[in-house]
């Protein structure tokens, strides 16, 4: 999946100029909780978030700096080492970044201008998306052997009973080497006579997390 798809465009932008105060404005206005900082071409030169934002706000009522005020320009608090992406680029390679770097937002970049933004709520609706989590059906867990055709194999099993698979992830098993565990999402509100079916053609199954929502 391309970041084009899921990502909001336009983001909305501050310039350095701008002040503490209209960065909160903004967070306020919009439920949003990132804000790109752009030159007055649209290239990027920072980001603020409203956790930035949480860690300065003391220094208004400290006697260290007096004159520091919400109308300080957030060219003083934004952070400027930004990781950024392209719309063209892979939503699970920026999911590493996410995941490697503990970010909240990454602003999307065309001709090095800011034309979007992506962040962690984009990310997780994404995965619910992709995991079938809004349909209707059951999960079903299975413990199988790293070998090619395997998913060929459960695959038949459900076309024999006739149930739709929504999705399919593969998950790697941690606790036995070269095994997986493949997490189906299938279109039925009661899968035993899968499951059944999937022991009885020597499959391990593992009981559903979860069946009929």
């Amino acid at each position: 999946m391309l970041v084009e798809r899921i990502m909001t465009s336009p983001a909305k932008t501050l310039t350095e100029e701008h002040t503490i105060e209209d960065a909160l404005n903004l967070m306020s206005a919009n439920a949003f909780r990132h804000i790109p900082i752009v030159d007055k071409d649209a290239r990027l030169v920072g980001i603020i978030s409203d956790r930035d934002i949480k860690l300065t706000l003391p220094s208004v009522l400290s006697d260290e700096d007096p004159d520091f005020t919400l109308n300080v320009p957030i060219s003083r608090i934004m952070r400027k080492r930004v990781t950024y992406c392209h719309p063209m680029d892979f939503v699970e390679e920026i999911a590493l970044d996410f995941y490697h770097y503990s970010i909240g937002a990454i602003p999307v970049l065309r001709d090095d201008r800011v034309i979007g933004i992506v962040t962690q709520k984009d990310m997780l609706n994404t995965y619910i998306e992709l995991t079938g989590m809004t349909e209707p059906g059951s999960i079903i867990e299975i413990d199988i052997e790293d070998r090619t055709g395997v998913i060929y194999d459960i695959g038949k099993v459900f076309k024999e009973l006739n149930i739709r698979i929504i999705s399919i992830s593969v998950y790697r098993n941690k606790g036995k080497k070269g095994y997986k565990t493949i997490l189906l999402r299938v279109q039925a509100m009661n899968p035993r006579k899968a499951i059944d079916l999937l022991k009885d053609r020597g499959f391990t199954v593992l009981e559903p997390s979860q069946m009929g929502q």
